[in-house]
């Protein structure tokens, strides 16, 4: 099974995170909710939930590279809370969720995420 789905535009960075966070406490939560809800407008719609293990691959393409890699790739929470919220998947655990990034890009005019999830792993994007 495999599911491709693309969140348009940027998701915030980790570094966006934390500055709400330090800013007020309950900024941090309402950035994080509302992330989570637009993500949630992008989800594909599934009967039930994929119960057995999935990999989940996500190619970050950004209006610039500014950011690092690694606080771009922190947006993978929300996704993933996301896709369990939306009953995508049923929990986010280690037994049932192998998150890995596929790589990154620049795109200025079309900024996204694409979002790959598989039951089986992958290993040739051709």
């Amino acid at each position: 099974m495999r599911i491709d789905f693309e969140i348009p535009d940027q998701l915030p960075t980790l570094n966006e995170y934390i500055s709400a966070e330090r800013a007020n406490r309950y900024m941090a939560a309402k950035m994080k909710r509302e992330t989570q809800e637009f993500i949630m407008w992008h989800l594909p719609k599934l009967r039930k939930p994929i119960e057995t293990h999935v990999y989940v691959y996500f190619l970050w393409i950004r209006k610039d590279a500014r950011a690092d890699k690694d606080n771009v790739a922190f947006a993978k929470k929300y996704i993933l809370d996301a896709m369990q919220e939306r009953g995508i998947i049923k929990r986010d655990s280690w037994k049932l969720v192998t998150p890995y990034d596929r790589g990154f890009m620049v795109n200025k005019t079309n900024p996204r995420t694409v979002v790959t999830v598989s039951t089986e792993r992958i290993d040739d994007w051709n």
